[in-house]
């Protein structure tokens, strides 16, 4: 069957999807976010160059020729569809080979997302004792609530938690940095989400001072039953 379908022209607010993860000047700053949405890492020089080392000790390389990833103009390292394999170190420095920022950053697995939502009753995972060479704690560290989805009628929100592990007395650290490619076959080791119910005011000023861009108007055509959208600006984070 032959389905036509038009997409109109439409005028969306400029929302930026990629999240924004900063570090100060010559600091290495541990972050856990989640595979399969956009992140921009911070580092402030226009001459700056990129490396990176997974967690399995590979030597540190160049990022000049990997698909998915960007330098920006500014200096700063634009990470498209990160994968969970691209978990690692990506340490900033400049033409003088100083070191200007490092982060590690686990992306974590979205296809094992563990999804509840309060209102019906289901609950987010539970902490977990493990032993990988010793008794650790597996537990979820929470984000902050997101914005209500929609203002002045019931809607919904949402918030991620990260997978953690702990030893006694340590800092805890996110789950695949500590493990550092160690195979552990424990279902407990999930990010998740959480949603609520929730009622929001309207803020009509804030909802009207928003730039917008615009999408042009395109005929499509294909012999199927199923057609995939994917919206450009769509990210896990707001």
């Amino acid at each position: 069957m032959l389905t036509p379908l038009w997409l109109l022209s439409l005028s969306l607010p400029t929302l930026w999807a990629e999240i924004l993860i900063r570090c100060s000047y010559k600091g290495l700053c541990q972050q856990a976010l989640v595979s399969g949405n956009d992140v921009v890492l911070q580092c402030d020089h226009p001459k700056a160059l990129w490396y990176f080392s997974s967690i399995l000790g590979e030597d540190p390389f160049l990022l000049s020729s990997v698909p998915n990833i960007k330098k920006l103009p500014g200096g700063s390292l634009q990470l498209t569809n990160p994968q969970p394999s691209q978990t690692g170190l990506y340490h900033c420095q400049d033409s003088g080979n100083a070191l200007v920022v490092e982060y590690e950053i686990d992306f974590q697995d979205v296809s094992t997302l563990h999804v509840t939502h309060r209102g019906l009753g289901q609950k987010p995972l539970q902490n977990e004792t493990l032993s990988l060479g010793g008794r650790v704690l597996v537990f979820t560290r929470w984000e902050p609530w997101q914005d209500c989805n929609r203002c002045g009628e019931p809607g919904e929100r949402k918030r991620l938690g990260y997978c953690y592990i702990e030893e006694p007395q340590e800092k805890a650290m996110p789950c695949w940095l500590y493990l550092r490619g160690e195979k552990t076959h424990s279902s407990r080791l999930r990010t998740e989400l959480q949603v609520e119910a929730c009622l929001a005011p309207c803020d009509h000023v804030k909802e009207t001072n928003q730039p917008y861009f615009i999408f042009d108007i395109y005929p499509l055509g294909k012999l199927t039953n199923n057609m995939w959208l994917t919206c450009p600006l769509a990210s896990i984070y707001r």
